[in-house]
Parts: structure tokens; sequence; C-alpha cells
């Protein structure tokens, strides 16, 4: 009686342990198609806001730039000379803001850009998941750096094309 008591716990064992490495194998083939290695798309919804001087409507560069995101400590671009800046837009919001910094002739003067914004959830790829595009609204500023701002593509997706003019 003893010895049959062993068999049934060996083929139990063995049993368990296919099982188990089944799980495994399985867990292991989902967990690494989770990760980005096997997206080679461009995922990168950025919205692109060029510099351009208002009386004469011509881009230009502003140094001394500073831009981070409102309630964030973390700097997307740190005192650099900029023509063009690059911002993501908040996926779960239909409003995004940033603080935009600049130091001329030793005083500092701080706007907020707020971005106003529809989203629109693309399933890219199963390697790649979801991204969202957004559509403009509007667009507005408070300070004294921005004088305007015109949309002049209100597309925002991979596409990396101009999406704002913001008049200085």
């Amino acid at each position: 009686m003893h010895g049959m008591h062993r068999n049934v716990t060996t083929t139990l064992l063995k049993t368990m342990s296919k099982k188990i490495l089944l799980s495994l194998f399985i867990a292991g083939i989902l967990f690494s198609s989770c990760n980005s290695t096997g997206c080679y798309e461009n995922m990168d919804v950025l919205v692109y806001c060029n510099f351009y001087q208002l009386s004469d409507k011509a881009a230009v560069s502003v140094d001394s730039i500073t831009v981070w995101g409102v309630g964030s400590d973390s700097l997307i671009y740190d005192n650099q000379t900029l023509s063009q800046i690059a911002l993501e837009l908040n996926p779960k919001s239909e409003k995004t803001q940033y603080v935009i910094q600049t130091v001329q002739k030793g005083y500092t003067f701080i706007d907020t850009l707020s971005l106003y914004h529809t989203n629109q959830p693309w399933f890219q790829s199963m390697n790649c998941g979801c991204r969202v595009n957004s559509t403009l609204d509007s667009c507005k500023t408070e300070g004294s750096i921005i004088q305007s701002t015109v949309i002049v593509n209100p597309k925002v997706n991979i596409n990396q094309t101009k999406n704002v003019i913001l008049y200085l």
C-alpha cells in the first residue's frame, strides 16, 4: 500500500511540474511580447511650437529658454537657444500647460502656455500598443513673452509638423 501511495505522489508531482513549466513558458512569451523591443515605429506624439517675431512674421530663435510642465519639476528644455519647442500633450486630459521662461538682459520673463486639445486613442500594433493623437482646439498664453498664438496645423500626430506659432 505504501508503494502505491508513492507512485501516485510521483505521478502527481510530474503532472504538476509539467503544468508549472508550461505556465512559466506561456508567461515568458506573454511578458516578452509586452516589451518595446519589437516596436520599430515612431510613437512620439508631440506638438511643435515655433517662435516668430510678431512685427515681421519671421522665424526667430530665443536665447535662454527653459520649459517645464505645470505641476512638474522636470525640465524639458534648460537654458537653451531655440527656434522650436516640441511638447507632449497629456493623454488623460483635454488641457496641457507648460511654463516658458527666458532671461533677457538680466531680467526673467515667465509665460504659461495652455494647450486645449481633444484626444483620439489610436491602436498602432500589437508590438507598439496604443498612442494618443490629438486635435488642438485652442491655445492661450499668460505672461509677457508671447504676444499671440496661431494654430497652423491642429492635427497632433507622429508626423513632426509645425502645429503652433508663438509670436513674440
